[in-house]
């Protein structure tokens, strides 16, 4: 696991005033009296905001309770689960400190930085975790030893833990960009390092020798979003078989060859014309690239204007809010997705053949479309209650058909087993899409997806290999 470097754009407005704010005004209106899940069992109360009384009343024997020596990890998860669930800009200091059962200003008492703080931690010890599984990489091995048990221990340990810390895993790649630049300065050494160490052991385990840096970066992006996609996953499988099913999907992934240049391609130069577009579209996919880079919540619409060439206020002469852009953004994207899955299987003659082409279809359509893609597959939460309904059943039409093309295929898979590899996959493709720099064609990254789906590592071993096209 290693997370996306922040791309170059205007930066949002800094809102650690406003949630200073939040904090005291949640504070007079006395949010911290219910109920909490992680409270302890003694009676709080909001005395310097981290004490509790217990003990015989009288004579002034009022004793003050010790804090407990594991708040501060209490409060990394409690703040894991919220920032997994309502997004880092979406959740405010007020909200941690409620579930945790103390004031906002006793968070300070743990994480002096405030709410960046806390996420600053989370993300340096999920690093640590991953460093740790991936260093279990054994020496290079002795010529007759097989590529894949080298690799497959660190795999299993990079799933177990993507499994048991899901909410660390999820936020840790997901709200990088949400850490200010001095921040992810702070953690660049280990991003760096973990970064180092999948792509040495990818290089070194590789399906061949000489196995190029480029090659090592495509495996890394592909192998971050299915273990992304994952933590965000709820499953009612064992453990033990979601490992041995990703083990060996991810193993299929890594050891697969991959075309060499020109199936490589850079980033090429926009021709001197382009189709006009509408102020709409200018808005939509403006803030398309902004909501991917660092979330729905912390993008505002002075953000958008900024971007887009026009004032804020321009903005609502064409969205009336900032959920009408997201609502047609998302609308935009599953559009593009359904049509090119249709396309797919109408020219489809068989299960097979139809997994050839539904895989290809997505993946052009996520290398055309990459950020307005990838919003609606990261951020579709924020969505209006409705919308957000409708956008749902609307998605799932297409994975159920494409559920259901799987499970022919691999008969061996359940429903639910075969949705957790789409799931798995789409992300994949989409972090490949999101590329700068080395990315391989459409094409490559389908045939990628495919190895992964079929947990193929043999390239002709497969009925798949001899349909026209598949290698």
């Amino acid at each position: 696991m290693v997370v996306e470097v922040r791309d170059a754009a205007a930066q949002p407005n800094d809102t650690s005033n406003t949630l200073r704010r939040e904090a005291a005004s949640s504070r007079r209106r006395g949010l911290y009296s219910g109920p909490q899940s992680y409270r302890s069992g003694s009676s709080m109360t909001q005395n310097n905001g981290d004490t509790s009384t217990s003990g015989p009343s009288g004579a002034g024997a009022t004793n003050r309770a010790r804090r407990p020596k594991d708040r501060r990890a209490t409060i990394g998860r409690v703040a894991a689960d919220l920032f997994a669930e309502h997004g880092y800009a979406g959740t405010g200091l007020a909200d941690i400190a409620e579930h945790v059962g103390i004031t906002p200003g006793a968070l300070y008492r743990h994480f002096t930085g405030g709410k960046e703080d806390i996420l600053r931690s989370i993300v340096s010890t999920c690093m640590d975790a991953f460093i740790a599984a991936i260093g279990e990489l054994p020496d290079p091995p002795a010529e007759h030893t097989r590529t894949e048990t080298r690799l497959s221990k660190p795999i299993r340990n990079a799933v177990s833990l993507a499994q048991s810390q899901s909410a660390q895993v999820a936020i840790t790649l997901r709200e990088w960009h949400s850490l200010s630049d001095t921040a992810q300065q702070e953690l660049r050494q280990k991003e760096r390092h973990l970064a180092q160490l999948w792509e040495d052991a990818l290089r070194n385990a590789g399906p061949g020798p000489g196995t190029s840096p480029t090659e090592a970066a495509v495996r890394r992006r592909a192998l971050n979003g299915a273990l992304a996609n994952l933590a965000r996953s709820k499953t009612s499988l064992a453990p033990t078989r979601v490992e041995d099913l990703f083990t060996n999907s991810l193993l299929a992934l890594v050891l697969t060859p991959i075309d060499q240049p020109p199936a490589f391609v850079e980033p090429t130069r926009p021709s001197d014309w382009l189709p006009p577009r509408s102020r709409r579209q200018e808005i939509r996919d403006t803030s398309a690239s902004l909501f991917r880079m660092y979330g729905y919540h912390g993008v505002g619409i002075d953000d958008i204007g900024k971007a887009a060439g026009i004032s804020g206020p321009t903005v609502y002469g064409t969205y009336s809010s900032k959920a009408d852009i997201l609502v047609d953004a998302c609308d935009y994207a599953s559009g593009k997705i359904a049509c090119a899955l249709d396309a797919a299987f109408a020219s489809a003659r068989s299960a097979d053949e139809a997994l050839v082409h539904i895989v290809r279809a997505y993946a052009e359509t996520v290398f055309d479309n990459a950020d307005i893609i990838s919003v609606l597959n990261r951020e579709s939460d924020a969505l209006p209650d409705s919308d957000r309904a409708r956008i749902s059943r609307h998605r799932s039409d297409y994975r159920q058909v494409c559920v259901a093309v799987i499970t022919q295929v691999r008969p061996d898979l359940n429903d639910e087993e075969a949705s957790m590899l789409l799931g798995a996959v789409i992300n994949a493709i989409q972090e490949i899409g999101l590329m700068r720099r080395g990315r391989p064609t459409a094409h490559t990254t389908g045939d990628l997806a495919l190895k992964f789906l079929l947990a193929d590592r043999a390239s002709d071993a497969h009925p798949l290999a001899a349909l026209p096209g598949a290698n």
